[in-house]
């Protein structure tokens, strides 16, 4: 147990049964309390972020979200949410304001949310409607939500626990619309009291997973706010109220999402953790479920049909593994270069929805190969699968940072060919500047080739598997890939998926024993769901 947050994660405020014993609400507590005592310690905070002052653990803090992705989803998700408020505020806030606020942020001392999705633009966020108005005869400003289609919805953390949420919406100067900018909106005096007044809020329950979060929409009624709310680092007010920017106003939405590149990161922690335990858990499955076969009874893992499903579920998991490697990487050499920050959103664009969609498919497929003990809460897997669905559209729908990926590849021609994803995505740019537009298919296709590339690279670069593997990995990505020439696994795939290859993946990919509760991860498992029917009456 070498990791501080694996020791924390055996304390009694964590034991993984109490979700199913307590009720919606306590379980929302209870996860605002779990997540106090992981940035309260320092095992993850704001301060770890690329930028801020513990920045060389940044890669420690992402390893950690792809623990807790494992262990309960909705608690990375909850983190995730005050980390993305924060970013906002350190990207955007003034020193003096960052001075003010910068230990209740990276200490949790009180609870943020993020305040940007609204119910109807859902991840078009640059025809956000929320106004912030100046008023300058009272020296303040104006929230509202001027329609229905306005009001902020999903927002973590806020339903109860948040104080303060980060707001980006438009500011209206002397009736001009001057962009899209981020406030501090204080939104109770102290966790889990009253609303202030010009705030109304209504629960998004019932959600399909992430229960622990307390997710809300919120309707800001001409809140009235003091002139400082604004981040202040590249706009403000003078004395005399007249405001300024350094900004143009045609690079203040892009200014303003700066703050999802690293989020993403998240995502794919999460997805590469969740992935790692469900493929483990299947494994661990597999040995112990026996089957009849002609030699008497055997573990499920001896026939071919399920090895070579559970292969191809290994194959992923590794993929997504080397693709987080890759990207984290490049984030860490590249950061501080802003001529690089357009290639950098490209990247997290690729290893966020490429990783997410990967993950969700090991789940979903864990899940049919442990049959109905896939099925059950206590053994994890379709909690995960649960948890996890709201990854694909949260920080960005993956269809849309696709066609981002899609139009970054058009204009901006970067390789040589120099492997078989590279020509796969040259040959797709072609098409796609010939057509001068793109399909949902092609830019999938862009998105995937990218992600194919990086995994490459990353595997002839520190060799985490052998040449073998590496090529099987590959063959991963045919489904999307094949209509431009990247061949279908045939026979030999198949025939690689023997009982060593697979014990010796999941070596490499199992969770520390720490995060595994799930009973079919021993041997026993049958006894355990069965004693209550032979406790005497």
């Amino acid at each position: 147990m070498s990791d501080p947050l694996l020791k924390l994660l055996q304390k009694p405020l964590f034991d993984p049964e109490k979700r199913y014993r307590v009720s919606l609400r306590e379980y929302m507590d209870l996860n605002i309390d779990r997540m106090r005592a992981i940035i309260g310690n320092g095992l993850m905070t704001n301060a770890m972020w690329l930028s801020q002052p513990r920045q060389s653990e940044f890669r420690l803090m992402l390893e950690r979200a792809a623990l807790i992705g494992a262990w309960d989803y909705s608690l990375i998700a909850c983190i995730v949410d005050h980390f993305i408020a924060g970013d906002a505020f350190f990207a955007h806030g003034s020193q003096r304001q960052i001075a003010q606020y910068q230990q209740e942020i990276c200490q949790l001392d009180a609870v943020y949310a993020f305040g940007c999705t609204e119910i109807a633009s859902g991840s078009d966020v640059g025809n956000l409607q929320t106004t912030i108005t100046h008023d300058p005869h009272n020296h303040c400003l104006i929230l509202n939500s001027p329609t229905a289609q306005s009001c902020k919805f999903w927002i973590g953390n806020a339903l109860h626990a948040a104080v303060v949420v980060m707001v980006l919406g438009r500011l209206i100067v002397k009736g001009v619309d001057v962009g899209l900018h981020w406030f501090r909106v204080p939104i109770r005096e102290q966790e889990n009291g009253p609303l202030l007044p010009g705030i109304r809020m209504t629960t998004c329950d019932p959600k399909g997973g992430i229960h622990a979060n307390q997710v809300a929409g919120i309707r800001f009624c001409t809140m009235k706010l003091p002139l400082d709310a604004l981040m202040q680092r590249y706009a403000r007010f003078s004395a005399q109220g007249d405001f300024s920017s350094d900004i143009p106003p045609k690079e203040r939405l892009k200014s303003a999402m700066q703050t999802f590149i690293q989020e993403r990161l998240f995502l794919i922690a999460a997805a590469r953790g969740g992935a790692s335990m469900c493929a483990h858990l299947t494994y661990r499955f597999g040995s112990h479920r026996l089957v009849k076969s002609n030699e008497g009874n055997q573990p499920l893992l001896t026939k071919a049909l399920f090895r070579q499903r559970l292969y191809v579920v290994q194959l992923k998991v590794l993929a997504l593994k080397m693709l987080e490697r890759a990207v984290l990487s490049r984030f860490e050499a590249n950061w501080h270069q802003p001529a690089r920050r357009t290639e950098l959103h490209i990247l997290a664009a690729i290893v966020k929805s490429v990783g997410t969609w990967l993950g969700l498919e090991v789940m979903r497929a864990c899940r049919e190969l442990c049959g109905s003990q896939g099925f059950h809460h206590h053994n994890q897997i379709v909690t995960l699968c649960m948890d996890h669905e709201i990854s694909t559209t949260f920080a960005g729908d993956n269809s849309i940072l696709c066609a981002q990926v899609a139009r970054d590849a058009i204009t901006r021609p970067r390789f040589a060919s120099h492997n078989i994803a590279q020509r796969i995505e040259s040959l797709i740019a072609d098409q796609c500047r010939d057509s001068a537009d793109f399909s949902h298919r092609q830019a999938v296709a862009l998105t995937y080739a990218r992600a194919l590339d990086l995994i490459l690279v990353e595997g002839e670069r520190n060799r985490l598997v052998s040449p073998g593997t590496l090529q099987d990995i590959l063959h991963v990505f045919s489904p999307v890939l094949h209509p431009w020439g990247l061949s279908v696994a045939g026979d030999e795939l198949e025939l690689r998926a023997t009982g060593t290859r697979l014990g010796e993946i999941d070596d490499l990919l199992k969770p520390p024993p720490e995060l595994v509760s799930a009973p079919i991860d021993a041997a026993d498992y049958v006894e355990r769901f069965t004693a209550a029917l032979y406790e005497e009456a």
